[in-house]
């Protein structure tokens, strides 16, 4: 998972409220109308709003975008306005699901060793050949997490998958309850020409069928909600995400899951407004749980986690192999002090699921590797602890988990959080 400047003129603000009188100050400073996100419907997106000059406030989390704002008019109202928290420039947000893409990654790289590309082109073929022996009839990554004996299927609970898109055609969801909405203009939701977002709703969500002894998916019997936030090229802003979290909290939605990062450098500090946006939801009885990312080459080189999993009130997930190691290239807490911080991992290499036809290589399924794998392990796990405790709040949620997560020998916490997320 990667990130590249921002190609659009929007900024992010936090505002300490969202009541009329701060609206109003904001709007007068920046000359800019504040439309709220409950205005929103099927036929006025957040694209025609900003389009406008305009800017939204999304409601259910206190955060506001706003368009062609020059950066010294916003230094100036951030200085005069106490109101006005923080503010950023919107950042866009990619997914490289795979080794075989960190593979290509370290092959255009100047100065890696051969031995480097080889090592992890063994992986990805050791990692295939593991998902294929256990694809059946539980996936690997579901044995390791416990689930064959648990009880529970995520039956009446809420799920939503901010990814790139569903293939709604796929014969193995049949007669589920899908909701969607895209959140990238001129791209439907139902589509997925990439099929990363399938891949994960089918981890997250997916398929069991009890006959034909056949399970990919945790909470086989959730609602599956999706937002498109990233485009069939795989990329997506701020804005389409926020725009995403604030429908799937308006759905009153209990999971939401983010297969998505953004590159932090060594020493940043997590977005005050992805801070925001997961208190809000822990507020709001939700729980954001997000990819670490993958920009890390073990053992040498160990990138900070990603944005928004570097943020305290969202969940960050990394990956581990069939032999609870950490996997090769997810990123790790090397932060101290100033946020990146792994609270769980769970499976991430090898991973088979569901996959759109309308993708490259037209197939229904497939086997993938990368922290986006891991994270849908943990939303759906999370949907089971739902249905089993649901009078739990989302962060008493987050720390059963936590308590129950499997302690693998000689674990380090930057590496591995908690430990192995699992149904005990």
């Amino acid at each position: 998972m990667k990130t590249k400047p921002s190609s659009t003129n929007r900024m992010v603000l936090l505002l300490d409220t969202d009541s009329k009188s701060t609206m109003k100050k904001v709007q007068q400073e920046l000359q800019v109308k504040l439309t709220s996100s409950a205005e929103l419907s099927s036929k006025v997106s957040c694209k025609e709003v900003l389009e406008t000059d305009s800017g939204i406030l999304f409601k259910n989390i206190g955060i506001a975008v706003v368009e062609n704002v020059a950066i010294q008019q916003m230094e100036y109202a951030a200085a005069k306005h106490p109101k006005i928290l923080h503010w950023e420039k919107e950042r866009v947000f990619t997914t490289a699901d795979n080794i075989a893409a960190q593979l290509e990654k370290v092959k255009q790289q100047m100065g890696r060793l051969q031995t480097e590309v080889a090592m992890l082109e063994s992986m990805l073929k050791a990692a295939e050949s593991k998902s294929k022996k256990n694809e059946y009839p539980l996936t690997w990554g579901l044995e390791k997490m416990g689930l064959s004996g648990c009880a529970y299927s995520g039956k009446g609970v809420d799920l939503c998958v901010l990814d790139t898109g569903f293939y709604l055609s796929h014969p193995d969801f049949k007669g589920r309850s899908i909701i969607g909405k895209t959140f990238i203009p001129g791209e439907p939701w139902d589509y997925d020409g990439h099929g990363h977002g399938t891949h994960c709703a089918g981890t997250a969500a997916g398929y069991y069928s009890p006959t034909k002894k056949i399970r990919y998916g945790i909470a086989y019997e959730s609602n599956i909600f999706i937002g498109k936030v990233l485009s069939d090229e795989g990329s997506g802003t701020t804005t389409g995400v926020i725009d995403a979290i604030d429908w799937a909290l308006e759905k009153k939605c209990s999971i939401i899951s983010m297969s998505l990062s953004s590159i932090v450098a060594k020493g940043e500090k997590p977005s005050p407004i992805f801070e925001q946006i997961g208190q809000k939801a822990l507020a709001q009885n939700t729980l954001l749980i997000a990819a670490a990312g993958n920009e890390s080459n073990r053992p040498k080189d160990i990138q900070p986690v990603g944005s928004p999993a570097n943020t305290n009130s969202i969940m960050g997930i990394g990956a581990v192999d069939n032999d609870d190691n950490i996997a090769r290239f997810s990123n790790g807490s090397v932060n101290p002090g100033v946020g990146s911080k792994i609270n769980l991992v769970a499976p991430g290499v090898g991973v088979f699921s569901s996959y759109s036809k309308n993708a490259s290589g037209k197939k229904a399924y497939q086997t993938l590797n990368g922290t986006s794998m891991a994270t849908p392990h943990i939303s759906g796990l999370a949907a089971l602890y739902k249905q089993a405790y649901p009078n739990l709040s989302a962060k008493a949620l987050w720390a059963k988990m936590e308590k129950n997560a499997l302690k693998i020998k000689s674990m380090m916490a930057k590496d591995y959080g908690k430990g192995i997320g699992a149904y005990s």
